[in-house]
């Protein structure tokens, strides 16, 4: 497995990006906030309500994701750290071991392709206080100039 980190898309908010994900069967939209220029030489607590700057990543044809620990305290403790994965980061995981248990079981379909599993990739997020990790073919990404809550809605009505 090799760990490669997508860079220069987004500035990730260290403090609480406070990630927000949807999804129906095939596209999965996931929002945080980012990280904005700041006149102020005082950190600022984020408001989740008034903030804007927001990045919204849109995972295609997606098979598989999940969301929970570790956070950036505990991330020493997952296995792909000795890869190099850190907090506040985007990446894509080469020859994924997820991948490749997702594919042993789909070996079992009737319709079985291995050459479908060549499409998907395995994405990672990691945030301040939990990780997400997605299986799909690509994804797009934007920001956007509005509230997290905001965003929200507008995903909504995207599905």
């Amino acid at each position: 497995m090799e760990l490669i980190e997508i860079k220069d898309l987004f500035e990730m908010d260290c403090g609480s990006p406070s990630p927000i994900l949807l999804s129906n069967d095939n596209e999965l939209l996931i929002t945080f906030s980012v990280d904005k220029q700041s006149l102020s030489a005082i950190p600022q607590e984020r408001n989740t309500i008034d903030d804007t700057s927001v990045c919204v990543l849109k995972f295609n044809m997606y098979l598989k994701y999940s969301f929970g620990i570790p956070g950036d305290e505990t991330i020493h403790g997952h296995p792909y750290s000795k890869l190099g994965m850190e907090s506040y980061s985007f990446y894509e995981l080469k020859n994924s071991d997820l991948i490749k248990s997702l594919q042993d079981i789909d070996q079992v379909h009737p319709q079985y392709n291995p050459k479908k599993w060549k499409m998907y990739k395995h994405y990672i997020l990691t945030f301040h206080d939990n990780m997400f990790e997605c299986i799909a073919q690509c994804f797009d990404i934007r920001e956007e100039n509005t509230s997290l809550y905001n965003q929200a809605a507008k995903m909504l009505n995207q599905l």
